[in-house]
């Protein structure tokens, strides 16, 4: 498919596929509403179920890319949790979110589809210029302008000096799990994703290769927890300390560890 065919299609899978999708009760003074950046789903679930069966305390959660997180956040005027890149977060506009709770470094996989002949020998940005050097294999990424690891994507590419060579065969969608889909139903060979996808989805891929931050690469991703200050949304703020409690428990460390991060 040509670029901009695939740009298209990407770019319209995405808006039909990446509204925030609300999970759990619905809002009242004993829950608490979680908004995160769509690459995170798979540990943050595990998290709010521990959470609830630890305290009792429900807990509503919405996914999507950032920008669409933030757009939603405004709208609604609250938001007790939200998890992405400390980066974005600081420079989204409208948001009261001055708590922030480290969760730990992002980093960023290039993963490639079951049965893919071939496999590069080196690890890292090595094995994933090999990867990617090989003509013919189509490379799926988020979008750069809504979602950290698309951005992260960009970066790296540009870093690596193959960017302009890969626009005939990228397709650019919104989310992680869009790209991990591709992957995993074989629609496409390579993908960049987190490394908590490529982990959670390991089962389904062919492998991945994670990628460090860092000079000639993308710049370093810190994953945070923002919640407003002490005194905001009043109603929620016991049972956002018991979450901050809980997240630095070894439970929710663990968990965390397990996911990548």
């Amino acid at each position: 498919m040509e670029r901009r065919q695939w740009l298209t299609a990407g770019l319209a899978w995405a808006a039909l596929s990446t509204v925030p999708l609300r999970v759990g009760a619905q809002s009242d003074s004993a829950t608490l509403l979680l908004m995160a950046g769509a690459g995170y789903r798979r540990p943050l679930e595990a998290l709010c179920q521990a959470f609830t069966q630890e305290t009792g305390i429900a807990v509503e959660r919405s996914y999507g890319n950032l920008q669409q997180v933030f757009a939603q956040a405004r709208a609604s005027g609250r938001v007790d949790v939200l998890v992405g890149d400390a980066d974005f977060i600081r420079k989204a506009e409208g948001l009261n979110l001055s708590q922030r709770l480290p969760l730990g470094q992002g980093v960023m996989a290039l993963a490639w589809r079951r049965d893919l002949p071939g496999q590069p020998e080196p690890s890292g940005s090595a094995g994933a210029r090999a990867w990617l050097e090989v003509a013919g294999l189509s490379v799926a990424m988020p979008h750069p302008q809504q979602a950290i690891y698309g951005l992260a994507a960009q970066q790296w590419l540009q870093a690596q000096g193959l960017w302009e060579g890969l626009q005939p065969r990228l397709k650019i969608v919104g989310t992680v799990p869009q790209v991990s889909a591709y992957l995993t139903s074989g629609q496409v060979d390579l993908g960049f994703v987190n490394l908590t996808e490529a982990l959670g989805a390991q089962a389904q891929l062919g492998g991945f290769l994670p990628l460090p931050a860092g000079e000639g690469s993308y710049r370093p991703i810190e994953i945070v927890a923002a919640m407003p200050a002490p005194g905001a949304h009043p109603q929620t703020q016991a049972a956002r300390e018991r979450w901050t409690r809980f997240l630095s428990a070894p439970k929710a460390q663990e968990l965390l560890r397990r996911a990548g991060l």
